[in-house]
């Protein structure tokens, strides 16, 4: 990449950034989807603002931006979206760290199996069935024998069926 590419880039970026913050909700959501297009690291923390917009949509395409850059960073980002106030974002956001799959993500994903949403519980109890990173089967056999708090009984036993060793 030569130099006039590097500065074409970096103001894209910036403006792009700048852009987060535009009056228009359509030109806010576009600016957080070519974020993710253009994958680039320095766009993780202005994303990641974004979690507490008043704007839901804004909110979930910032966590969609996040998952096509990718990254540790964008694990610690998504760790602060766990704990967002909309159970939307907090679900969006255990998708993409199941995707990612690091140790640290199936440590964040299962703190989340105390959420105070059903819904939001149900996701990471799927998701952790989906990362098949069997440390998470201990704590989905205890919830399954204690039941508490309350999942969805056939997620719960489809997460531990892909979990548990298969004879061969």
């Amino acid at each position: 990449m030569d130099n006039t590419d590097s500065e074409e880039r970096e103001a894209l970026l910036t403006g792009l950034i700048d852009q987060l913050q535009h009056q228009q909700r359509a030109q806010r959501l576009a600016a957080a989807d070519q974020l993710g297009q253009l994958g680039d690291q320095r766009a993780i923390a202005p994303l990641a603002d974004l979690f507490e917009d008043a704007d839901p949509a804004l909110r979930l395409q910032a966590v969609l931006a996040l998952r096509q850059i990718g990254g540790p960073q964008v694990v610690n980002a998504l760790a602060s979206a766990l704990t967002n106030t909309l159970p939307q974002v907090r679900r969006a956001a255990i998708v993409v760290l199941g995707k990612i799959g690091t140790e640290r993500c199936v440590t964040l994903l299962l703190a989340v199996l105390q959420d105070v949403d059903e819904r939001v519980r149900n996701s990471a109890v799927l998701t952790l069935g989906e990362t098949g990173a069997t440390q998470a089967l201990p704590a989905l056999l205890q919830l399954q024998a204690h039941g508490q708090p309350v999942v969805d009984a056939t997620y719960l036993a489809h997460a531990i069926q892909r979990l548990q060793p298969q004879p061969h």
